[in-house]
């Protein structure tokens, strides 16, 4: 975004710039995390989990937590299949460590949810930062666009209308030639 005099003071283009790179990052950073997730679950087959049987034969329901067994098999007489549930569950949660290890899958994750954190602190002090151009005006636009439609897929109202205004915005600022 440029070309508005403005621009350069404007401190609403300076934080975009800065969100931008931050999102650019974070964008990175969650399709390695999404392809380290599906390596993961393509060798493991699902998350760690086990079976719980409903009563008298009426399905089943997964289990990721030890309180969640203990939640679905409460009973005295149920202490064998639940002593085995949280075997199983910490036999697959080994599992799903050794190879989390060797993949870096939690490290991926880790480092997406701290750019992310980065990105939405970045976003919202945009957001309350007085814009000086229309540079700025089209910066917050743009932050607010792709923060909530980041895939720009969204087909009802107002979406399409606030990117053609965004359009719109980045046409005037671009056809503007400094003095």
């Amino acid at each position: 975004m440029g070309g508005d005099r403005n621009d350069q003071v404007d401190p609403a283009v300076s934080l975009w710039k800065d969100w931008l790179a931050a999102h650019r990052l974070y964008s990175e950073a969650c399709r390695r995390q999404q392809k380290l997730e599906t390596e993961l679950l393509r060798q493991l087959g699902s998350f760690p989990r086990v079976k719980i049987g409903l009563s008298e034969g009426d399905g089943f329901i997964w289990a990721y937590t030890t309180e969640e067994i203990d939640r679905l098999l409460p009973n005295p007489d149920q202490a064998e299949t639940r002593r085995a549930a949280r075997a199983e569950l910490a036999a697959r949660r080994a599992n799903w460590n050794t190879v989390d290890a060797r993949i870096g899958y939690s490290s991926a994750k880790k480092a997406e949810a701290e750019i992310a954190e980065v990105e939405g602190a970045l976003a919202k002090e945009l957001w309350s930062t007085s814009s000086r151009s229309v540079a700025g005006i089209a910066a917050k636009l743009h932050c607010v666009l792709e923060t909530e439609d980041p895939c720009s897929g969204l087909e009802g109202a107002p979406w399409p209308e606030l990117r053609t205004i965004l359009s719109n915005l980045v046409q005037i600022c671009g056809s503007r030639h400094p003095g």
